[in-house]
């Protein structure tokens, strides 16, 4: 009697795994073949930036000051608003006396600005992403929206819309409110901060890379001189990964530095042709902000694979057809996808769902036809950055299945009412 309900539980299970139209499912757990990695920050993401799929995490849900990795969303506005056309890189903005006095002030990163000149969006950009002029970026805000206020609301609106809900956000370029002067966002206290969750961070660097890749060409500069009608300001980049020797490729993005938020940096690579984004906040000093990060990529490249999954492999799992000359047709994917798996584990590492369109799919099918749909994620998967636990794609039929005589078909369903 055991002997055969074990082999009941043996055959239930092997049906489990490769039932047709149902899906086949990977019983290798991920996190059982890796070793752990505690970054020393307070919290931590690693995504792959054309996916979104989460690589590695820590607490990266609580937000935390991040100071200017704030300029990526105002870097966001500004390009949406370039490509949109409502503004040039030639047009000519002049600073408010409040900037002015900021960009003055030398306990903060800046650009030099005068009252009464003009400064064109694209002096200001390139100073704000690489030398990190808070002033510069202010300007830019109100070249947008005509008030830091304004600018403000349409950055908190702007955060909602890419599905950020947590964020506070107080300033154009993440300073400390104290130092906004009269420019400081109504109602506000003094010590209040831009704080986001890491997620929120990468949520951010990866639209800006997808639709606006040509930031790149900016963050990935190691100075940049701002000319003030002939007097020539050389600022150097934040980012000092971008002349690291490791091998890593880094060409973005942005630092951020203040006692509330410690030493943060959002990088991204694109190492092999596979770009990756990592975001840190809270590392105890500058040094240790490059080096968590670079400790971070390496982990991912010791303990990861990029497995490119294309639409001509034999990823294919059965869906049941009615009225077919078959009882089923085999389908494939619809477009290729990537995933990063466990080293070693390749296809094991799957977990892969096929769903039919329909209950009942009906003969008959031609090749090419959608015939449901995919759902495919990694064992012991983070996720990914838009909250799905899986990629999707189209489920088509892998050949043509012809229907059944009308005849048959008929004495068929006559049999399936009576």
């Amino acid at each position: 009697m055991f002997k055969k309900l074990k082999k009941l539980v043996i055959s239930i299970l092997t049906s489990l795994i490769i039932v047709t139209g149902v899906g086949q499912l990977s019983l290798i757990k991920a996190d059982q073949t890796l070793p752990q990695l505690d970054l020393e920050a307070k919290s931590a993401i690693a995504i792959d930036a054309k996916t979104g799929q989460i690589i590695y995490t820590k607490d990266d849900k609580q937000t935390y000051p991040v100071a200017s990795m704030s300029k990526l969303l105002t870097a966001y506005i500004l390009l949406q608003a370039i490509h949109e056309g409502k503004i040039t890189w030639e047009t000519k903005v002049t600073p408010t006396v409040t900037e002015v006095d900021i960009s003055n002030n030398t306990e903060l990163t800046n650009v030099p600005l005068k009252e009464g000149h003009s400064y064109t969006i694209k002096q200001l950009y390139q100073a704000m992403l690489v030398g990190s002029a808070n002033a510069a970026t202010m300007l830019i805000g109100n070249s947008i929206s005509g008030t830091q206020t304004k600018f403000i609301d349409k950055m908190r609106k702007t955060a909602k819309n890419l599905g950020i809900t947590d964020a506070k956000i107080y300033s154009a370029n993440g300073l400390t409110a104290k130092y906004l002067g009269d420019e400081r966002y109504p109602n506000t206290d003094e010590n209040a901060e831009n704080e986001f969750s890491v997620r929120d961070m990468a949520i951010i660097s990866q639209k800006l890379i997808e639709k606006y890749p040509e930031i790149l060409e900016t963050t990935k500069l190691t100075k940049v001189d701002f000319n003030d009608n002939g007097e020539i300001t050389t600022v150097s980049n934040t980012n000092e990964l971008l002349q690291d020797n490791s091998n890593l490729g880094i060409d973005g993005l942005k630092t951020g530095t203040s006692d509330a938020a410690g030493y943060c940096f959002a990088s991204t690579t694109n190492k092999d042709g596979h770009r990756i984004i990592t975001i840190l906040a809270g590392a105890k000093d500058n040094d240790a902000r490059f080096d968590q990060t670079k400790n971070l990529l390496n982990y991912i490249y010791n303990n990861y694979d990029y497995l490119a999954i294309s639409t001509d492999r034999a990823l294919r799992q059965n869906v049941k057809v009615k009225y077919g000359k078959q009882g089923s047709v085999p389908a494939t994917i619809g477009n290729n996808l990537s995933l990063w798996v466990p080293k070693n584990t390749k296809e094991k590492a799957l977990q892969i769902k096929l769903i039919p369109k329909s209950s009942t799919i009906e003969a008959p099918i031609k090749q090419g036809e959608v015939v449901g749909e995919y759902q495919i994620s990694v064992a012991g998967n983070l996720g990914f950055i838009d909250g799905s636990n899986n990629l999707k794609t189209k489920a088509l039929s892998d050949n043509n299945v012809e229907g059944i005589n009308i005849f048959i078909k008929w004495w068929q369903m006559l049999t399936e009412v009576i």
